[in-house]
């Protein structure tokens, strides 16, 4: 079924100014917020717009997973 919400679409454009980054770098770095969250592209995409820093937010996901698994092996 495809989506139909047009009202809950990102502005592209206001993520790569947010984020000084490209185009082609948001398509990379979405995936990656997507993959990590467990979330849509699309609401990556939203999220990306409240992320201040990605450096710090990728070192924060690496701790949490790095937690998650620690704490699924004991």
């Amino acid at each position: 079924m495809p989506y139909k919400d047009k009202d809950n679409q990102v502005n592209i454009q206001a993520v790569c100014r947010h984020l000084d980054v490209g185009r082609y770098d948001l398509i990379r770095i979405a995936t990656k917020v997507a993959r990590l969250e467990n979330i849509r592209p699309h609401d990556a995409l939203k999220k990306l717009l409240e992320i201040e820093d990605l450096d710090v937010y990728f070192k924060e996901m690496k701790e949490r997973q790095i937690k998650a698994e620690f704490n699924s092996r004991f």
